[in-house]
């Protein structure tokens, strides 16, 4: 590691405690719904790829990027076995099937781009980042694929092919090419996408915020199963990420991005999934809400056990 864990563990406390001024916004009605998707739009479209883009093309060797080669691989896997686990328990134990595909969608998809990209990119700096892309690219095709077919019912293969076409993508794609062509970026070009990308930590985290703000907690029931998630995503997906890390002798860089990403909180996008294709919104917003909230501990917990 380039640095020591109780660093890294000061770090992540550092990033998320940029929350506050989110959940403040949301309390005082600074930040309405409106700017919410507003703020979201920007950083998926405007400082994310840039970010990504100047990590890939000019921090990393070729020789680099393809030590981690391994890390998409890993996000697969991991989805498949969390997937197919929690979909054929909830089958043996007859639960109902939109509960049981939301639940298996919770649990297996991290929250690898809009919060932990923005969050690796903080506390590894733009070689971690790097590794964190690889392994959201994983994320991402299980996302548009496994997850889009448990919800549906059979294969959506053209569509979920369709949405990995996204300007994330785009950047890492573009800065791959860039890298392997041994391209330099001139100054001038290169200057002003250090500063969008920049910009990507301090504006998810007041989002993240924000959202943390809305957090219902009356439903006593529905929280309790949120915390059985959180705990299936927050503590058991990162131990079971390790096991496969662990024989794989991955460089320390590239180990200590995939596990930090493992350790991600659920997918947020997983609510659109439920109002699109049937599921169970309620828990799906319940549970992202509050995976998120408890990321701000168990983060800093897989970094000292774990990393």
């Amino acid at each position: 590691m380039l640095v020591s864990n109780s660093v890294l563990i000061q770090r992540v406390l550092m990033v998320f405690s940029l929350t506050i001024f989110g959940v403040a916004a949301r309390k005082t009605g600074i930040i309405k719904e409106e700017v919410r998707q507003g703020l979201a739009e920007i950083i998926m479209n405007l400082t994310v790829p840039p970010l990504i883009f100047v990590a890939v093309a000019t921090d990393l060797t070729w020789e680099q990027l393809t030590a981690g080669i391994y890390s998409p691989l890993i996000a697969l896997m991991m989805a498949v076995i969390v997937m197919a686990g929690i979909l054929g328990l909830g089958r043996l134990l007859h639960w109902p099937g939109p509960q049981t595909v939301t639940l298996s969608a919770l649990c297996a998809i991290p929250n690898t781009g809009f919060i932990g990209l923005p969050v690796i990119f903080a506390v590894l700096g733009r070689e971690g980042l790097a590794y964190a892309v690889l392994y959201d690219v994983g994320v991402t095709i299980a996302y548009c694929t496994l997850v889009i077919w448990a919800f549906n019912g059979r294969a959506k293969g053209k569509q979920g092919w369709r949405t990995l076409i996204n300007p994330a993508l785009l950047g890492m794609a573009g800065g791959l090419l860039c890298n392997w062509l041994g391209i330099t970026i001139p100054e001038v070009v290169l200057t002003p996408l250090q500063i969008m990308g920049n910009a990507t930590t301090p504006l998810a985290m007041l989002l993240m915020g924000s959202m943390l703000g809305g957090v219902n907690l009356r439903n006593k029931r529905l929280v309790f199963l949120c915390g059985l998630i959180a705990l299936g995503k927050l503590i058991i997906y990162p131990l079971l990420a390790y096991l496969l890390v662990l024989p794989s002798n991955l460089p320390p860089l590239v180990r200590a991005a995939t596990l930090l990403q493992a350790a991600m909180p659920s997918m947020a996008s997983t609510p659109v999934l439920t109002q699109k294709y049937g599921g169970d919104n309620e828990l799906a917003v319940t549970a992202v809400f509050i995976t998120t909230l408890l990321s701000l501990l168990t983060l800093p917990l897989v970094v000292y056990w774990l990393v």
